[in-house]
Order: C-alpha cells, then structure tokens, then sequence
C-alpha cells in the first residue's frame, strides 16, 4: 500500500473543502465534520452506512428543533405516537397530572390534524423525538424510537417553529402558580425567649453596659 500517494490526493482534497466552507461562511464543529467525511467515504466506497449528518441537518438550527407528522390513520408515525400517548394515559392513575397531559395532548394532535414532537437525536438510522406532554417550554417528554426512513420519506416534515409560538397550545397549558406562604407576626415577651435560651438584642446590649462598667 503506497501510503504517501493516497495522502497527496486525500490531504488537498480536505484542504480544499474546509477552505470552501470557510470561504461560504459556514458554521461547523469538528464532530459534524469528521461524521459527514466518514458518511461521504463510505458512500463513496458503497459501504452499508447511515446518513444521521443529514438528518440532524434539518432539524438544525433556532427553531428549527421540532418536527410534525399528520394524524392519518395510514401513517405509521401517528399511530406509533398515539400508542404511546394511549399507553401512558392506561398507566396514570385517572386524574393525575400524567393522564390528563398526555390525554390533553392527544386531542390536541387530533384537532390539529397533526402531531408535533422535538428532535432529540439520531443513531444508525434511528432518530429519538421527544413528547413533551405538558408543553413545548417544559422538558419533560416521552420518547419515541422511529426509523430515519419516516424523515426521508416525507412522514415526519420541519414544523418550522415552536409549539407555543405557533399558537397551538394556548389556553390549555396554565403557568404553574406558586403559592406563597402568608408570614404571621406573633409577638414574643423577652421572658418567654429567654426560657428557651434566646437572647434579644436588648439582652446582649445590656450585658454590654454592665461589662463596660465593670472595666
């Protein structure tokens, strides 16, 4: 194997690639990078391996980290994500936080005629989103395991912003209140504290007077 051949048209290679994403602006970490070469190598050598660089591509950047999917009784999608909302509500106990959330949230999917979920991540072709039951500003959030190829295929599309700011969740999520404790003032005698070995300041100034007399 001539090594130093391969290095004198590999390494320019590189070099001018990194030197045409500079040129363009284009913002980049080194982790992305060496994932995209390696995707690019081996679709080059055709070798088995997965895009997750391109997936993790459209739901990059703000407001960009949530996805939508139709309420079709034909895709898959839905129905993976009705069965796990369906499920969590059978567990809950009927009337907790649990099961009116992910009840709420089914019917919002259904009034919608689509359900939205957050891009958590990407592995071999396995993508995780997030349902984020009580909201789209709070993290809690059940997952959901689907194939890369429901992204490819047009099943699951950006949903171009936010939950919350898109409109779809007002008047159902209430900002938690918190109720603060009323402060009552009892008086105290100086003879009742003193019982239970508290001094006042009074107490301490006095004992300061009657040390400075002494001297």
């Amino acid at each position: 194997m001539d090594i130093q051949s391969l290095r004198k048209i590999i390494f320019p290679a590189i070099n001018k690639a990194i030197t045409q994403i500079e040129e363009d602006n284009l913002s980049y970490n080194i982790t992305t990078l060496r994932s995209i070469m390696n995707e690019a190598l081996n679709g080059s050598l055709n070798i088995n391996h997965y895009n997750d660089t391109e997936i993790k591509g459209l739901f990059s950047g703000r407001g960009r980290a949530w996805a939508r999917t139709d309420v079709d009784e034909n895709n898959d999608v839905w129905i993976k994500i009705k069965e796990a909302l369906t499920c969590e509500v059978q567990l809950a106990e009927e009337g907790s936080k649990m099961h009116e959330a992910c009840t709420n949230l089914l019917d919002m999917f259904e009034n919608a005629g689509f359900a939205w979920m957050r891009f958590g991540r990407v592995k071999k072709g396995i993508v995780v989103f997030n349902l984020r039951m009580f909201g789209s500003k709070l993290e809690d959030n059940i997952k959901t395991y689907i194939s890369d190829h429901y992204v490819k295929n047009g099943n699951i599309q950006n949903l171009e912003g936010v939950p919350h700011n898109l409109g779809l969740e007002n008047g159902v999520y209430e900002s938690i209140k918190i109720q603060k404790k009323k402060i009552i003032n009892i008086p105290v005698e100086s003879s009742d504290l003193s019982l239970l070995g508290i001094q006042t300041l009074d107490d301490i100034l006095n004992e300061e007077k009657i040390v400075n007399a002494e001297i």
